[in-house]
Order: C-alpha cells, then structure tokens, then sequence
C-alpha cells in the first residue's frame, strides 16, 4: 500500500472548497490552497459522490501522478483528461496476451474387458407367527341389587 504523499490536490477555482472521502475525512481548501495526499486517500476522495462532483465541476486539480495510476483506480479517460489539467497525456493501455499453441498430444486409450457378475437374487422369506390366544378374564364386574326387602 503506497501511504506517501505525493498526490497534490489544487483548488484552481475562486471559492473555498471542501472535499470528503469514504473515511469520513475532511479536506478543506482555500483559493488557490493546496495539499498533498497519498494515492489510497485520493482514491477514497474519488469514491465519495459528494467528492467526485467538485472534480467533474473542475474545481479541483490532481497533480503528480500518472494517467495511468488514475486509469487505474476507475477513471474514464474524459474524467482523468479534465482532472489533470494541462499535466493530462494520454493514457496508453498495453497487455500482452501470450496465447501459445497447444502442441498436440497423443492419447492412448485401454480398454479393459468388462467382467459381468451374474447377480444372485436372495430371497428372504418372511415367517409369521401365528397369533396366542389370549387369556384375558372377564372385565365386567356382576352386581346384585339390593333387595328392597328387609330381613328380619
């Protein structure tokens, strides 16, 4: 992580302005004030919208850095040409592919025979036991009625 600072922000507009990054920092800026920044906090100014907005308005510059630190931190190529100033060259984008050709390779394919298993089917019987008796008693109690009658 590069902490140097040695990002310039200037405030090339005739008002005081007031920047903020995404860590809730502020950054103020008197007419014609300057101050130096590291490349992280000039990215985090840059992800704030509120932020961004005074860069679109052109009230801010960056200087010392590349175009293509700022391509690279998600700029378009019209944001970094107005960003910059006169300091603005052009961003050139280089990436070389390397896309070799594959050399061929030889592929040799065994095939084994297949043993077929004759599949043994087992039969389980199921034996059932034939159902006890039971030998419950009676549950229902006999009652005599109680004659209306006295003995004497």
């Amino acid at each position: 992580m590069n902490n140097e600072r040695t990002v310039v922000l200037e405030n090339i507009s005739k008002q005081p302005v007031g920047l903020k990054d995404t860590q809730n920092r502020t950054y103020r800026f008197g007419v014609g004030g300057k101050i130096r920044i590291s490349e992280v906090s000039l990215q985090d100014i840059l992800d704030y919208p509120a932020s961004k907005i005074i860069f679109n308005e052109g009230m801010i510059r960056i200087s010392n850095i590349s175009a293509e630190k700022l391509y690279d931190m998600g700029l378009t190529e019209e944001e970094i040409r107005k960003y910059l100033g006169p300091e603005y060259k052009a961003v050139v984008i280089t990436e070389t592919i390397d896309n070799p050709e594959p050399e061929e390779e030889e592929i040799i394919v065994v095939e084994e025979p297949v043993k077929e298993e004759p599949i043994v089917e087992e039969v389980i019987e199921k034996s059932v036991a034939p159902k006890k008796p039971t030998t419950r008693k009676s549950t229902k109690k006999t009652t005599k009625k109680a004659s209306s009658r006295k003995k004497k």
